[in-house]
């Protein structure tokens, strides 16, 4: 018995004597209360804050874009991508991963943000530009939120462990919050020197972006006159402008352009092409090659075909500017448009054109081709095969500006400064200048403009048009067929928005299960 509490004790001594060396402090660690000191931590942290917010731009942008009237699913046939067809279609549960992904990615921006204002004190400039920035980036993911989701849960702060189960928020109170962070971001970030100075900066949040943020905010609460001042201040900066060639609006060479209020950064490293470079967003929307002849010349050879234009899009086009507008035949190709290639006939030898046949119908397609996200060859990351392409994806233009600047001039009483800003517009896209203006018009042409760029949703329901305008969404699914013709491929019963559900989307399944104090939204 002796020898085995002498066992004992001996374990215990060394197991205390180990305990005691592993409590010896780590060096070159730092723990999340020390880390947040010097301004070099402070810029790490909010690199980390554009890091995570970049990491979000896929499921934002099928998520916002599937739910508009302006696009099909398509893909390589029905269930391709069941979970974009749900969304697309109004058939989605609170099980979809897109919301989800969605909802977890905004939060996710608040909490890296959270951390940086919680924890870096403002003492130096560059310290304070950075709380700026994190301030304005959890603002702009707090807008989503709400103008999404509506009562979320308030996460203002990083939160302790007998806080994770948060009740729905007081949108109000989330408003004010909103409102407060991106004047507080305003007044201490830099704007860019000037039309072209963004390049100087990178893509990291200015002055204007902040206010640009805190004028679509302000419309979101139907706060016109607020917004009309937010915006002016971002349009009177004389910082920005419209890109005069439409075609090369999204392409690489526009990357840090005048036009762009707020982007995040791609560049063509080899070495690090699956995490430097904008994964499958173009490979995506590219047209569905493997069901067609060929690619039109400058246009890398593979792509998935998802995100066709509606015809509902095309005749609002052309209703504005005609078969051959300016700004339609650079969003979309119809089948006459989708171009071909030169090849020799050896009957004739002679070189001909030979225009792109398609060799299998086109799914969730109505007859349009998307040209607006093209893919060009020369946009691809070396060594991605493809996969990854490095042109900076925008957030923001200041396309929008102007027209969110337009409706809410109008609505406030400021006909005069609308007109301006809607013509701006309509300049750039070759079209004639209005004389008068009303609500319907800001509308048409925003549809138009700003198309596939994650507005047209929130959009309609803030407008009061989703109930009628996406009613029919998903009840029919298209085929286009070589010759043109177009034949019915899907019939849905289950299909379309549904008022006094869909205004809002649904908290994710998974956050109800964990989170009990959170009630669902009406409908789900």
């Amino acid at each position: 018995m002796k020898k085995y509490v002498i066992t004992l004790i001996f374990g215990l001594l060394l197991l205390n004597s180990c305990a005691e060396r592993l409590n010896i402090e780590q060096w070159g660690v730092l723990s999340e209360d020390t880390f947040y000191q010097t301004d070099e931590q402070a810029t790490e942290a909010i690199t980390a804050v554009y890091s995570t917010w970049r990491g979000q731009y896929f499921n934002w942008f099928y998520l916002k874009n599937m739910l508009s009237d302006d696009t099909y699913c398509g893909g390589g046939g029905r269930g391709d991508n069941s979970n974009f067809e749900m969304i697309n279609e109004y058939r989605f549960s609170t099980a979809s991963t897109v919301v989800s992904g969605a909802f977890s990615g905004f939060y996710s921006i608040i909490y890296m943000s959270n951390l940086i204002v919680d924890r870096v004190k403002p003492d130096t400039d560059i310290k304070a530009r950075v709380v700026g920035e994190a301030k304005a980036a959890r603002a702009w993911a707090m807008t989503e939120l709400i103008s999404l989701w509506g009562a979320v849960p308030f996460a203002d702060h990083v939160l302790g462990a007998d806080e994770y189960q948060l009740p729905n928020g007081d949108i109000p109170t989330m408003w004010a919050w909103v409102e407060q962070n991106l004047t507080e971001a305003a007044a201490v970030l830099p704007s860019k020197s000037g039309i072209n100075g963004q390049q100087a900066i990178g893509a990291r949040l200015t002055k204007e972006a902040a206010l640009a943020f805190l004028g679509k905010a302000q419309i979101f609460q139907e706060k016109y006159a607020e917004a009309a001042t937010s915006l002016k201040s971002v349009i009177n900066s004389n910082k920005y402008d419209l890109v005069a060639d439409f075609s090369q609006l999204l392409r690489s060479a526009n990357d840090f352009g005048p036009e762009n209020i707020f982007e995040s950064n791609a560049i063509n490293d080899p070495d690090n092409a699956w995490s430097q470079g904008t994964m499958l967003f173009s490979l995506m929307i590219n047209w569905r090659s493997d069901h067609l002849t060929g690619m039109p010349e400058g246009i890398w050879n593979t792509g998935w075909g998802f995100f066709n234009p509606t015809k509902s899009l095309y005749e609002a086009f052309v209703a504005m500017e005609g078969p051959e507008g300016y700004r339609l035949t650079n969003t979309m190709k119809t089948r006459e448009q989708m171009g071909g290639g030169w090849a020799f006939n050896w009957e004739t030898f002679q070189m001909v054109y030979v225009p792109i046949q398609i060799t299998t119908p086109l799914y969730g397609n109505e007859g349009f081709m998307q040209w607006k996200h093209r893919f060009p060859s020369d946009e691809v990351v070396t060594n991605s095969w493809g996969y990854s392409s490095y042109n900076n994806f925008r957030w923001m233009r200041y396309a929008e500006v102007l027209l969110l600047a337009a409706e809410a001039c109008l609505l406030s009483g400021d006909q005069a400064s609308a007109l301006n800003y809607i013509n701006q517009v309509r300049a750039r896209a070759h079209l004639e200048s209005l004389g008068s203006l009303t609500l319907e018009d800001i509308k048409k042409e925003k549809r138009l403009e700003l198309c596939f760029e994650c507005t047209r949703y929130q959009d309609l329901v803030r407008w009061g048009d989703a109930s009628s305008v996406l009613a029919q969404q998903g009840k029919i699914i298209p085929a286009l067929h070589n010759d043109g013709k177009v034949t019915v491929a899907v019939t849905n019963t289950d299909f379309g928005f549904k008022s006094g559900k869909h205004e809002l989307l649904p908290f994710p399944e998974h956050e109800m299960n964990v989170n009990k104090n959170l009630v669902q939204n009406p409908g789900w």
